[in-house]
C-alpha cells in the first residue's frame, strides 16, 4: 500500500529540490564554492532561514546531490536492460552529460570529497521526496537502498557472471577501480582540458575489462 504522505511533508520536499535545482542552476561553469546561499535563496524564491533548516552547511547540498542523482540512475538502469560494464558507462555517460550543462558540479563534488576523512553518509531521500522525483514508482522504498557502491557492485559482480571482468580481479577489486574512474577520469579529462569526458570514462575502464 503507497505511504500516505501530507501536504505539509510535500511542500518541504518540494522546496528542498527547488533549492537543488537553483544551487545546479548558478554553478554552472564555475564551482559550488563560489555559490552564494543568498543567490541560492533569491532564486528559489525562499529565506535564508529556510535554507539552513534543510542544509545546515552549504556543503550538504552537494551530499543532497549525490542522494538525488543515484536515485535516478537506479530508476533508469532498473527500467533497462543495461548490465555489466554496460549500465557502469551508461552511469559514465549521464557525468558526461551533466558536465555539459554544469560541468563545475563534479568538480566540486570531487574537492569536497577530499576534504573529507571519508565518504560522506549519503541519507536516504523521504517519501515525499521520492513521490516528486518518480510519482509514477510504487517501488520507491527499494530505490532508496540502492547506493551508488551498490549499483558498481551488481555491476561488476553481473560482469564476472558474463567473463567481462579482468581475470586478475575480484569484483571487490572492480568496485574499488570502478569508484576511482568515476572521480579520477572527470578530473584527468578537465585537468588535460578534454571536454570529452566519455573518452577518458573509455579509456581507464578498457584494462579493467576481457
Amino acid at each position: 500500500m503507497a505511504q500516505t504522505i501530507t501536504l505539509r511533508d510535500k511542500k518541504k520536499a518540494r522546496t528542498k529540490l527547488t533549492l537543488l535545482q537553483a544551487g545546479l542552476e548558478l554553478i554552472g561553469e564555475g564551482t559550488f564554492r563560489t555559490v552564494l546561499v543568498e543567490d541560492i535563496c533569491q532564486r528559489a524564491e525562499v529565506s535564508k532561514v529556510t535554507f539552513f533548516k534543510f542544509f545546515p552547511q552549504k556543503e550538504d547540498m552537494l551530499v543532497y546531490f549525490m542522494s538525488v542523482w543515484q536515485a535516478e540512475r537506479f530508476v533508469e538502469l532498473a527500467d533497462s536492460p543495461k548490465r555489466g560494464w554496460a549500465a557502469v558507462r551508461y552511469i559514465f555517460s549521464k557525468v558526461a552529460e551533466q558536465s555539459q550543462k554544469q560541468p563545475g558540479i563534479m568538480l566540486s563534488l570531487i574537492s569536497f570529497l577530499a576534504e573529507q576523512s571519508m565518504h560522506p553518509w549519503i541519507p536516504e531521500l523521504s517519501p515525499a521526496e521520492m513521490q516528486l522525483l518518480f510519482p509514477e514508482r510504487e517501488d520507491t522504498e527499494e530505490i532508496v537502498q540502492y547506493s551508488l557502491h551498490d549499483l558498481f557492485s551488481r555491476a561488476m559482480k553481473e560482469a564476472q557472471e558474463d567473463g567481462e571482468l579482468a581475470e586478475c580481479l575480484s569484483v571487490e577489486e572492480g568496485v574499488v577501480l570502478v569508484f576511482t574512474t568515476f572521480y579520477g577520469s572527470y578530473l584527468s579529462a578537465h585537468l588535460c582540458q578534454s571536454p570529452d569526458y566519455m573518452a577518458f570514462y573509455d579509456m581507464h575502464i578498457k584494462p579493467l575489462q576481457r
